[in-house]
């Protein structure tokens, strides 16, 4: 079983803006000491300033090995050990299969698919060390879990699914939990940057926000803090029997029926 939330030592990848500083912001208000890791270091240390007390900054590229054993390396350096660890790092793409490039489908699996496999098998050996187990979170997406128009970022988060659930198994041994989490549409920049697309105006805020069944009715994305609180209580003793699942933080989205008849023919 893992430590509590309070008091552990916790690695956040991606953690110097959007989801990844929400976590980030979120363990430490539950006491946790936490090292941000973001490929953006400036990023990084700016957050671990702001937030002051037991933060540390690392910069490092998640798809080169040599750099996650720096980050978990640092970790151990700065506390002592690893509790938690929240693989967040990853990188966008709108690209269709059709079009994409060999060179950007390999962009994209290096850090969204290579990054969670180096940093699970990081995580995996560090808490090995140790004796106290721990919990790891991975961030997927609802396009790991369904089909998706973006076919390298789908492909990757497909198979960090997978990963997830193999590290559980053998996380078990370990007292190790692991579990990912899938958001869909969260208030973020990547939003923000397809509402410009539709025309950047109200009316395609709210085309957006109707994509998801909770969205529709309550005119809103979701947020990276209810994403940070699923990732809090995955990693947390509330979740001490929760190990190898994914978790879609969507708003409903894969509840739904894609088919959707208008609304003056349903029943």
């Amino acid at each position: 079983m893992s430590a509590d939330t309070s008091r552990a030592v916790a690695i956040v990848t991606g953690g110097a803006s959007g989801i990844g500083a929400a976590m980030v912001r979120r363990l430490v208000a539950d006491g946790a000491q936490v090292v941000v890791v973001d490929v953006d270091g400036p990023g990084a240390k700016a957050l671990a300033t702001e937030l002051g007390g037991p933060v540390v900054a690392v910069a490092a590229d998640v798809s080169h090995e040599d750099d996650v054993e720096s980050y978990m390396g640092a970790a151990v350096e700065a506390f002592g050990r690893v509790d938690h660890v929240v693989l967040n790092a990853g990188i966008g793409s709108s690209t269709p299969l059709i079009d994409e490039t060999a060179q950007g489908f390999d962009r994209i699996v290096a850090v969204n698919l290579r990054g969670v496999f180096l940093g699970l098998r990081a995580a995996l050996r560090q808490m090995r060390t140790q004796s106290e187990g721990g919990a790891i979170v991975v961030t997927a997406s609802t396009a790991g879990l369904s089909g998706s128009s973006n076919a390298a970022y789908s492909a990757a988060k497909h198979g960090v699914v997978a990963l997830v659930k193999t590290a559980a198994i053998e996380g078990a041994a370990l007292g190790v939990r692991v579990n990912a989490i899938a958001p869909g549409a969260i208030d973020t920049p990547l939003m923000h940057a397809r509402e410009q697309r539709l025309g950047g105006d109200e009316a395609a805020r709210r085309t957006l926000h109707a994509m998801t069944p909770l969205g529709r009715f309550a005119d809103r994305y979701g947020s990276p803090d209810e994403i940070a609180a699923t990732t809090a209580f995955l990693l947390s003793d509330a979740a001490g029997w929760i190990t190898g699942t994914t978790v879609a933080v969507d708003g409903g989205v894969l509840a739904e029926n894609p088919f959707r008849p208008p609304t003056s023919e349903r029943r």
